[in-house]
């Protein structure tokens, strides 16, 4: 499994925290935070790296709307992955916020549905930031903090439904896929996650089949 990180720290961060609380082995995820934060970059280098690796059966992108002019480009490069037969039964997965990674984080407290836009001098994301720091122990939030995870995981299973709940609001209205403002898929990487390591605990091994079924799903 292969994660690719937008973000430097805040993303790599959040997601080693997970991992090592679910008890997964580095052998089956590795996440690299330091391919620029442009939405193709960060394709073209998990695709660099895929290339590279390709016993990787799962391939996940994350990256954030915001204000980035590539956000669209990204996604239809992800796309083309998938249509190619030579990646045979391999899983591109883009894992979208809109309009950054830090919806995930209120999405634990509520189901945030107000549109983030720019504004007052700040882009979209540092509007939602604003929003954020109301919440308890973020007032002095600052990306790339280590502490994220520890401060949200007991509320992590309603951050899962708030998340799913907000997304189908968006598909209810015919809101195009990875478009909705706001959103967040980052729910779906931590139920894959959540999977493989009950499978991990269950069997000593991981499914795959199943495995990139559950993904499509």
């Amino acid at each position: 499994m292969l994660i690719v990180c937008e973000g430097e720290k805040t993303e790599p961060h959040y997601f080693k925290s997970l991992i090592a609380k679910l008890g997964l082995t580095t052998a089956e995820v590795e996440i690299c935070g330091n391919c620029g934060s442009a939405p193709t970059s960060v394709v073209k280098y998990g695709n660099k790296k895929f290339s590279a690796d390709p016993d990787y059966d799962l391939i996940f992108f994350v990256f954030d709307r915001d204000s980035h002019t590539d956000y669209d480009d990204a996604l239809a490069l992800i796309q083309s992955y998938r249509n190619q037969r030579k990646y045979g039964n391999k899983s591109f997965s883009a894992i979208t916020s809109n309009p950054c990674f830090e919806v995930w984080f209120l999405m634990h407290f509520e189901p945030f549905t107000k549109p983030c836009a720019a504004g007052g001098g700040k882009s979209p994301c540092g509007n939602l930031i604003s929003i954020l720091k109301r919440k308890p122990g973020f007032q002095d939030y600052k990306k790339g903090q280590r502490q994220h995870f520890k401060l949200l995981s007991s509320r992590l299973h309603n951050a899962k439904s708030y998340a799913a709940q907000v997304l189908s609001q968006h598909q209810a209205t015919g809101e195009p896929e990875h478009q909705g403002n706001p959103h967040t898929f980052v729910h779906k990487l931590v139920d894959t996650l959540e999977y493989m390591a009950k499978e991990q605990q269950r069997e000593g091994s991981l499914p795959k089949l199943t495995l990139r079924k559950r993904i499509s799903e």
